[in-house]
């Protein structure tokens, strides 16, 4: 699908509750991660962003409320679904700030309908997937059943899985503080042998 047809989101919801502070303000390499992930959307050329679950203010994105809260990431994608502004909507966590703009990329000339998610291994990441927006009453469906897990949303519509061919730990979660030290000591790896 053509990138002008995609809005972008980050989702940055949750209570960070195994991280000790806002997950989204970490600061990695003197950047917020929230900036971090609001930036490759940018260099995408993605303008129409949105900030799910952050309760900050970033210049040339807008934060939008859940409709449902507290029901999991489940609630931040139906929002963005709603509010976007174009047909589909390309998602990316905020605890995954080193994923490469162009899987982002790869993500979203591959999306052709429905949902288009990454997977690696045996492992599938719907908060790094690209949604069609008129799957927002589906995914509404399944947050007034009281299940509102991401992997059922997948289960019920349409997707294709993108495998991601690049080195896994690119795709590592920072959801506490051992996670992040972690993600700091590859991204320094990763700089060094560039």
């Amino acid at each position: 699908m053509d990138i002008n047809q995609i809005s972008g989101a980050v989702l940055a919801g949750g209570f960070s509750s195994r991280m000790g502070q806002n997950k989204a303000e970490l600061l990695l390499n003197g950047e917020r991660l929230i900036e971090r992930q609001v930036k490759k959307l940018k260099s995408l050329g993605i303008e129409d962003l949105i900030l799910s679950g952050y309760n900050g203010k970033l210049e040339g994105a807008r934060t939008i409320p859940d409709v449902y809260p507290h029901r999991g990431p489940l609630s931040g994608v139906h929002a963005c679904l709603l509010q976007a502004n174009k047909k589909a909507c390309l998602f990316v966590s905020v605890d995954v700030p080193l994923v490469p703009e162009q899987t982002l990329l790869t993500l979203c000339r591959a999306h052709e309908g429905g949902a288009t998610v990454l997977c690696h291994g045996e492992k599938t990441e719907p908060l790094i997937a690209v949604y069609d927006c008129c799957l927002a009453p589906e995914a509404e469906k399944l947050l007034l059943t009281g299940k509102p897990a991401m992997m059922r949303f997948l289960e019920a519509i349409p997707h294709k899985e993108v495998l991601f061919e690049g080195d896994e730990r690119l795709l590592a979660n920072c959801n506490t503080p051992e996670e992040f030290v972690s993600v700091e000591e590859i991204l320094s790896f990763k700089s060094i042998n560039n």
